[in-house]
């Protein structure tokens, strides 16, 4: 038996144990604060219509979501594989660790496009969804900030965030647009060497190629606007949650606590952010005053949205797509390892 085919690596067990060190603390300072007594009052105060609520503005979300994924990735997709190649990739993410998901979806993306796209090519147009993603939940943020008293240092960090983003979508569109030009330069400078003439350059040049969205304003500015439209299906949720729980609906407050969950929600943790989540849910809340208990309970209803529903739905799309979880994991093992896909 061979350390890559069949045993974790080193960094990836590594990464595994500083995951469940995070969400394992997050758990443990959760669970010395809330008041289960309070927790429990405050999930009692939701009504079947509220969760039907929740449920429906989570659908909907995912099918705008997937529609920009499948306007991103181009029309040698259907939208079928697109949806059902995105929530396989959450179903992944959500029930294995390393973050596999966009690995996965990647790799069935490949499998079931009409033409012949590479891995590379189809990974960048992911990326490209993921990094848009985090410039609209940003500029979601970004609106709160005015709102916020003495939180200088989190106004900084969002800003500095915001700023950092759109450097780097301004160095892809021009790195696409001069796509030709900037693999030549590269390739005169280390194009001596095997590894990066053989291997790395061919690879990045695949990538920018999956980037070309970059080049096309209309339909950059559409998936901007769908991708703004799936958040506000999110922020409707914990405004259900607000109504249900708190007794009153502060518009501005889900502004500012799904973006910020969904930022620390992508730290190193175990498989669908467990902990990790709830914390970020019940700190957002605790700077407009919002108590641990409620702020949980939204927390804890949002969060199973988000995994159970994913995992339902990836299940569907495994077997609409023809596909095997056991054979997809293993080959998005690879994946990660740098290994052919």
């Amino acid at each position: 038996m061979t350390e890559a085919g069949k045993g974790l690596r080193a960094s990836d067990l590594g990464r595994i144990v500083l995951a469940l060190v995070i969400s394992g603390l997050a758990i443990w300072i959760l669970a010395r604060q809330i008041d289960l007594v309070a927790l429990k009052s405050a999930l009692a105060a939701l009504s079947p219509a509220s969760v039907a609520l929740i449920i429906a503005s989570f659908v909907v979300g995912l099918f705008v979501r997937g529609v920009v994924c499948w306007q991103i990735l181009g029309k040698d997709f259907s939208f079928s594989s697109a949806f059902w190649a995105m929530n396989v990739g959450y179903l992944l993410n959500n029930i294995l660790p390393l973050r596999l998901g966009e690995v996965g979806r990647a790799i069935l993306l490949v499998r079931h496009g009409k033409g012949k796209h590479n891995y590379p090519e189809v990974l960048a147009a992911i990326v490209t969804e993921r990094m848009m993603d985090l410039m609209v939940g940003s500029l979601f943020f970004l609106a709160t900030l005015p709102l916020i008293v003495g939180e200088s240092g989190l106004r900084t960090l969002v800003f500095v965030t915001a700023v950092g983003l759109l450097i780097f979508s301004a160095a892809i569109f021009l790195s696409v647009r001069h796509r030709k030009r900037v693999i030549g330069w590269l390739e005169s400078r280390f194009g001596n060497k095997k590894m990066v003439r053989e291997k790395i350059l061919p690879a990045l040049d695949k990538m920018l190629a999956g980037f070309q969205i970059f080049l096309n304003p209309k339909q950059f500015l559409l998936a901007l606007f769908l991708l703004a439209v799936s958040w506000a299906m999110s922020m409707v949720q914990f405004n259900v949650l607000q109504r249900a729980i708190l007794g009153h609906d502060q518009w501005w407050w889900p502004l500012l606590v799904t973006p910020a969950s969904a930022f620390v929600n992508a730290l190193p943790a175990a498989p669908a952010g467990l902990g990790v989540f709830e914390a970020g849910v019940v700190a957002s809340y605790s700077l407009v005053g919002v108590g641990r208990a409620d702020a949980l309970a939204m927390a804890l209803v949002v969060h199973g949205a988000q995994v159970v529903l994913p995992i339902f739905l990836g299940m569907i799309g495994i077997y609409v797509m023809g596909e095997n979880l056991g054979s997809l994991v293993s080959r998005a093992r690879k994946g990660v390892g740098g290994e052919k896909v």
